[in-house]
């Protein structure tokens, strides 16, 4: 819901029933209040198409893009921040954009005479895409010229694009843009560039982004995880969508959620099933095979395979030692 928030604000202020257009898409209203929540990237890009349709300002979505680019984003915060030069800059935005979306793909192709940027989107659009091609090149092109300063030059940047139709006269020389039936961006400019310092001089004040926060709340979070995972655990192969919904949760976001605290979803499930099968063999009787199954796992031998793996012990092994010694 990153990417819409920007231009839900600014048509919000122009006089725009932002709650009725979202509702028209298919988009929660409370979407834009949580950064965090994912939405149809389809409905998003509608959504874009329509602000600009009913404020009769085909340039709308390249103009917010513009503006934001200047005054900094949160999703490219800490890829801007860090960034020793443009080639640092761009490596971390392939980085830490793919952790935060999922419908598109950032790559980079270097050779001696030329360096390629490429955003390739993971969903077809099958409607007209105008706001959404502009937005991508007045955003890119806005970051890149700011950052690199005097660097930058018109005449060595080509952008290949599905359509120009969105982006403001004059933003960019016709002789720097091709259009072509390609779903995404591609940019391309000399490899000196790379080694350009870059700043964008962003003043951006860190929000908690709910999961993300510093203040206890992840943590609650993750433990809430490990439960739902310990209390769900007997079904075999509980993939990650499974356990989503039974959490009622996206599992894109769960698998951020575990990102931001350093694990994974095998990893918890793992740990999952080995708190619950030491947990059964020190306090009940109940049979090897027996616990295998409440574990989710086919039977006494991949039990005791896994158990190995945890402990260096077998199952048998770690009962007889976790018995209270008699006196």
């Amino acid at each position: 819901m990153l990417i819409l928030s920007p231009f839900a604000k600014a048509f919000t202020s122009r006089g725009g029933d932002i709650d009725a257009l979202l509702v028209r898409n298919g988009i929660p209203v409370g979407a834009l209040n949580d950064p965090a929540m994912l939405v149809d990237a389809s409905a998003c890009y509608s959504a874009m198409e329509e602000m600009a349709e009913i404020l009769g300002d085909p340039y709308f979505g390249a103009k917010v893009a513009i503006e934001t680019a200047r005054k900094g984003t949160p999703a490219f915060r800490d890829s801007a921040t860090n960034a020793r030069n443009f080639g640092d800059f761009l490596s971390r935005v392939v980085v830490e954009v793919s952790k935060q979306v999922d419908n598109v793909r950032y790559s980079i192709s270097i050779t001696p005479d030329i360096v390629t940027f490429e955003i390739h989107r993971t969903v077809k659009v099958t409607k007209p895409s105008t706001q959404l091609d502009a937005v991508g090149v007045a955003l890119y092109v806005t970051l890149i010229k700011k950052g690199i300063g005097e660097t930058f030059d018109t005449k060595e940047i080509l952008i290949t694009v599905p359509t120009t139709e969105g982006l403001p006269p004059g933003f960019l020389p016709k002789q720097a843009l091709i259009t072509s039936p390609i779903d995404g961006m591609r940019i391309s400019f000399p490899p000196h560039w790379l080694w350009a310092p870059f700043s964008l001089d962003w003043d951006l004040v860190k929000a908690s982004r709910g999961e993300f926060a510093t203040d206890g709340a992840s943590e609650a979070t993750l433990s809430y995880l490990r439960d739902m995972l310990r209390d769900n655990i007997a079904y075999q192969d509980l993939t990650l969508d499974d356990f989503a919904s039974i959490c009622r949760v996206h599992p894109r976001r769960i698998q951020r959620i575990l990102w931001a605290q350093g694990t994974s979803y095998s990893q918890l499930k793992d740990d999952a099933r080995q708190s619950v099968t030491e947990d059964l063999l020190s306090n009940t009787t109940l049979p090897v095979a027996q616990i295998a199954l409440q574990v989710g796992l086919s039977g006494p031998a991949a039990l005791d395979r896994a158990f190995r793996r945890w402990t260096g012990r077998t199952p048998t092994q770690f009962r007889a030692e976790s018995k209270p010694e008699q006196v």
